[in-house]
């Protein structure tokens, strides 16, 4: 199976532009100037806090966008993403701080926020250890006039190995060629044309956020046992290829919750990929299954699975996903930064009227020193630059095959009445995790396989 992510924010991109852009009739009435006055800390830093928030999140986006696009497959990279709003949430100030940080599950109390930070840019880097075959990169592309903070090129290349780099956006057609470039060379060259038209002129910064997997099974499907079998959509039936597998896999059949769950482990040793399904689709959707989970709960079933003697057909597919994250954002909450006069990313972007101690004080934030409180009015205070994220672009590709034919001697070992039958031939959920950080990487509810 190979695993393709380009996620660019243009801020995935975003793209921070000046208000002169038609701002798509956002209404300013739900989001106040002020933020308001924050009473939430999360108390003593724990290991798994960002990885809970990171899946939690991810998780509740996918949900969001199932019902925002009904029986529609929903493609997502949750790390990739929260990747980009992280680093987005490191550069803001006021409600659209206060606003990223409680829909990806970070702090409000900014201190704490930047242990989170550490923590999440360790755990990215893990990621790309040696040993596994993902790759995380990020990156901001600014304009040549804009003044970018110092203190925040230094942390973002410190924390999240961010690459700083100056663009001129009046000359469109070449900044659309590099940020092409960038995303290209750090995917592998399988996202070749991420922007497909260029940024406005009024372009202040871009950010941008690939993740890249490229994994083999460690127990190959048997190619020649493929078959051209029907698979059941919400709305009639297709024959898709289901390939074929047999062995020992890791699975968990749950009466109580209306799921049946198998993990297919990658030869990387570090990466799995889960499938959830319903027991019975056609009395309980995916849909309706998914309504009533959520990831803790999903963590908590990986901790109950065991390893059965299975048989196992599953969609061989190439899912391919292009969407504007900004409406979907927006529900869960995040509005401030989509809007002009409101947003505000004063601790990446100096203002015209920048006071002469605001970089000490960001230092002083990304040291961990002082009072939380004090630190974080001090900075809402800050002159807004006036910029604001145009739009979220997220772009995943997902190739699963069979590679391979190691599971072909074993095809008459596991063909017994005891061997446990997982057949995905209606819609189901799947996504990618790193087991060593715990973080999802990919995720995609499919309705029909053979859509692209």
């Amino acid at each position: 199976m190979k695993l393709y992510v380009k996620l660019v924010t243009l801020l995935c991109y975003a793209s921070l532009v000046h208000p002169t852009q038609d701002t798509n009739g956002i209404e300013t009435s739900t989001v106040g100037d002020e933020p308001p006055p924050s009473t939430t800390t999360i108390g003593p830093f724990k290991d798994n806090v960002v990885e809970q928030a990171v899946n939690d999140f991810g998780f509740k986006l996918m949900k969001t966008m199932m019902k925002h696009s009904e029986n529609q497959n929903v493609v997502v990279s949750p790390t990739g993403l929260v990747g980009l709003l992280a680093m987005t949430l490191l550069g803001s100030a006021g409600t659209t701080y206060d606003e990223l940080a409680k829909v990806i599950g970070f702090s409000q109390d900014i201190l704490t926020n930047r242990k989170y930070h550490e923590d999440f840019g360790s755990q990215l880097l893990t990621l790309n250890a040696n040993d596994t075959k993902t790759l995380y990169a990020n990156a901001v592309f600014v304009d040549r006039r804009s003044r970018l903070r110092d203190v925040f090129r230094t942390y973002l290349q410190r924390v999240y190995r961010g690459e700083a780099l100056q663009a001129d956006f009046e000359n469109k057609d070449k900044v659309k060629q590099m940020i092409n470039e960038w995303v290209s060379n750090h995917t592998d060259n399988k996202l070749n044309n991420f922007l497909q038209n260029p940024l406005p002129e009024s372009t202040k910064a871009v950010l941008l956020s690939a993740l890249y997997f490229s994994g083999q099974w460690a127990k190959p499907f048997a190619p020649e046992l493929t078959l051209r079998l029907p698979f059941e959509t919400p709305s009639k039936k297709v024959l898709v290829d289901l390939m074929l597998n047999l062995g020992q896999f890791k699975s968990i059949y749950s009466v109580e919750d209306g799921l049946h769950m198998i993990a297919f482990p990658y030869n990387d040793t570090v990466t799995t990929m889960y499938v959830i399904k319903p027991l019975f689709p056609k009395k309980n959707n995916i849909s309706e299954l998914l309504d009533r989970l959520d990831y803790d709960k999903i963590d908590n079933l990986i901790d109950q699975m065991t390893k059965k003697n299975c048989v196992i057909r599953f969609p061989k597919m190439e899912l391919e996903s292009r969407v504007d994250m900004k409406e979907t954002l927006r529900a869960l909450g995040v509005r401030a930064m989509f809007t002009s006069g409101v947003a505000n990313f004063a601790v990446m972007l100096e203002s015209d009227n920048v006071s002469g101690n605001e970089d000490e004080l960001i230092s002083r934030i990304n040291a961990g020193e002082g009072e939380a409180r004090s630190l974080k009015d001090k900075v809402n205070r800050f002159a807004n630059p006036g910029v604001h994220v145009d739009s979220v672009i997220h772009e995943v590709k997902i190739t699963i095959d069979e590679y391979g034919t190691e599971a072909v001697a074993a095809s008459g070992a596991f063909l017994a009445r005891s061997a446990e039958m997982f057949y995905a031939d209606s819609p189901f959920y799947l996504f990618i995790r790193n087991e060593r950080t715990k973080l999802v990487t990919f995720s995609a509810i499919v309705f029909d396989p053979t859509l692209t």
